[in-house]
C-alpha cells in the first residue's frame, strides 16, 4: 500500500511538471503592440545624422506685406538605421534645399509642387525599425555666443520611427555668421561619444537685382512678362554650392524652376522656362530664393550629415 502510495504521488508530479512546461497561449493585448517592428541583421545598421543650420536673411514675411527679421534655425536628429534608409531622416527635419544628383553648373529642371523650404515634416517609410538617438545636450556655438538646443518626441504618426528630435532658432542671427565658423557640440548618450564638430561660414548672399530692377525690402515691382530674367547678387563665394528656386509659393503643376549656379555674380533665366510658371499677381507673386550651401562630415556618422544653407529671398510681384 506505501509503495502504491509513493507510485501515485511519483505519477501525479509528473503530470503537473508536464504541464507546467508547456508554453502557454500567446494573449495580445488591444492595446499593446504584439511584436516590435522587424529589424535587420547588425551589419546592415549605421549610426547616422540629418543637421540643417539655416540662416535666413530678412524680407518679407510669407503671406503678408510684413517685413520679417535675419533668422537663424537649427533642426536635427541622429539616428540606428538600416543603410538603406538613412536618406529618410531628412524628412524628419524638413527637406534640404538641394539640387538634383548630377545637375550641372547654370542648368535649370523643372520641379513639380509646394515649396520645400518651410521645414514641414513628412511621413518616411523606412524598410526597417529607425531608432532616433538621444546625444545629449546639444548646442550650437559661435565664439561666446551658444544656443542650447530644444529637445522634443518625434510625433508617433511616424510608422516604424520612434525617438527624439533637436530644434533651436535666434532671431536676429545675422552676428552668428561673423565669426567665420559654427560648432555643434554634443554631450552624448545613447552610445554615441560627445563630439565638437566645426563648419565654415561661407560669405552670406544676397539678391540684388532681377531683370534689372532693384530689390527693395525684398519685393521688386514693375518686371515686364516674355522677357529673360537676369539676376544678380552680391558677396561672390565661389567655395559654396550655389542655387536659385524660382516659382510660386501656392500653385499646381510645374510651379518650379531649380537652377544650380556659377557663384559669379549673374544669372540669366530664359523666357521659355519662365513660361512654365504660374501667372503672377499681387496675390501670388513669384518667390526668387538664392541659397548658397555647405556640407560637413562628422565622426562616427556616415556621409555629410551637416548642412549649412545661406538664404535669401525677393518677391516679384
Amino acid at each position: 500500500m506505501r509503495i502504491k502510495t509513493q507510485l501515485t504521488a511519483a505519477l501525479w508530479c509528473l503530470i503537473v511538471s508536464s504541464i507546467a512546461c508547456q508554453e502557454p497561449s500567446t494573449v495580445v493585448s488591444p492595446i499593446v503592440k504584439a511584436s516590435p517592428p522587424e529589424t535587420r541583421a547588425r551589419s546592415q545598421r549605421v549610426h547616422a545624422a540629418a543637421i540643417t543650420v539655416r540662416f535666413s536673411n530678412s524680407g518679407v514675411e510669407p503671406g503678408s506685406q510684413r517685413l520679417g527679421y535675419d533668422r537663424l534655425r537649427v533642426s536635427a536628429v541622429f539616428a540606428d538605421a538600416d543603410r538603406n534608409d538613412v536618406h529618410l531622416l531628412a524628412e524628419l527635419i524638413g527637406p534640404p534645399l538641394q539640387v538634383l544628383p548630377g545637375q550641372g553648373l547654370d542648368r535649370c529642371v523643372r520641379s513639380e509642387g509646394p515649396w520645400v523650404g518651410q521645414g514641414a515634416l513628412s511621413t518616411p517609410s523606412p524598410r526597417a525599425y529607425l531608432q532616433l538617438l538621444d546625444v545629449g545636450n546639444l548646442s550650437l556655438q559661435a565664439g561666446k555666443k551658444r544656443l542650447p538646443l530644444q529637445i522634443s518626441m518625434v510625433p508617433s504618426l511616424f510608422s516604424a520611427v520612434r525617438g527624439v528630435r533637436y530644434d533651436g532658432d535666434v532671431d536676429y542671427g545675422r552676428s552668428w555668421l561673423a565669426h567665420g565658423s559654427l560648432k555643434l557640440v554634443g554631450t552624448g548618450g545613447d552610445n554615441i561619444a560627445p563630439f565638437d564638430v566645426k563648419m565654415p561660414v561661407p560669405r552670406p548672399v544676397r539678391i540684388t537685382h532681377v531683370g534689372g530692377l532693384p530689390s527693395r525690402r525684398g519685393l521688386i515691382t514693375g518686371l515686364q512678362d516674355d522677357r529673360e530674367m537676369t539676376l544678380r547678387w552680391g558677396s561672390v563665394d565661389g567655395q559654396a554650392e550655389l542655387q536659385i528656386w524660382i516659382g510660386a509659393e501656392q500653385g499646381r503643376g510645374s510651379d518650379w524652376i531649380r537652377c544650380r549656379l556659377r557663384d559669379d555674380g549673374s544669372f540669366v533665366v530664359a523666357p521659355t522656362l519662365l513660361q512654365n510658371l504660374p501667372r503672377r499677381s499681387p496675390r501670388q507673386p513669384w518667390l526668387v530664393v538664392m541659397v548658397r550651401s555647405t556640407q560637413t562630415a562628422m565622426p562616427g556618422f556616415s556621409g555629410t550629415p551637416l548642412r549649412l544653407e545661406l538664404i535669401d529671398s525677393v518677391r516679384v510681384m
